[in-house]
């Protein structure tokens, strides 16, 4: 059995969350395949979920609000897994990516390439799938955290909205690029479902962002 190529992503570099913010941009920056647009992605959510984290904090324990201190509880637990998730994925993307772009530079009758490719366009396809799932997730969070959240705080949350539905759209372009390789190494139809899936989030994060930003502007 043909064996994948071992990757820059897997061996060499740190993970994202273990960056100080100013190495993470330099190594976005470099002329490198990875980490890029998927890992930023993920990092964006990330950002988001712990934004609305600092929102919990600052509602938590607030005499007006004491009432939903339980609701309060379980939303920070909600966005603290969240992040670490996001984070995970923004890793899992580079290391993806980088796979992928290593097996598409050999030659196409590589038994290598033809045994892998498949799974690595499946891999680059569902990594962002998920970051689009835990981002809709984390709206739905904001929408039941905006009538409950400290008034001086709900311009963090309407940010922290912002950024989820981004990292929704901003995961799609990675689904699209990466659509016809996995059409032509799995099946016409796993392109087409991962495409349909990713715009179906698409229109549910705009449906849910509008909803925060209502409830928020109210």
């Amino acid at each position: 059995m043909a064996n994948s190529p071992s990757t820059a992503a897997e061996t060499d570099n740190p993970r994202i969350g273990s960056h100080s913010l100013g190495d993470l941009l330099s190594s976005i920056a470099e002329k490198t395949p990875a980490p890029g647009g998927g890992a930023v992605a993920g990092a964006t959510g990330a950002l988001s979920a712990a934004l609305a984290g600092m929102v919990v904090a600052f509602s938590r324990g607030k005499r007006t609000l004491t009432q939903h201190a339980e609701a309060h509880s379980v939303l920070a637990d909600r966005f603290a897994s969240a992040s670490c998730k996001l984070l995970e994925l923004a890793d899992a993307d580079a290391v993806a990516y980088a796979q992928l772009n290593g097996l598409q530079k050999l030659e196409p009758q590589d038994p290598v390439r033809i045994e892998n490719l498949g799974t690595a366009a499946k891999q680059c396809i569902d990594v962002p799938l998920d970051v689009q799932r835990i981002c809709l997730e984390l709206l739905s969070g904001f929408e039941e955290l905006a009538p409950i959240a400290n008034e001086w705080l709900l311009s963090d949350l309407k940010i922290a909205a912002i950024l989820a539905e981004a990292a929704v759209r901003a995961s799609d372009c990675n689904v699209e690029v990466n659509a016809p390789t996995l059409g032509s190494a799995v099946s016409p139809e796993a392109e087409r479902d991962a495409q349909a899936t990713s715009l179906q989030a698409i229109e549910r994060a705009k449906d849910l962002l509008r909803s925060v930003e209502a409830l928020i502007d109210d």
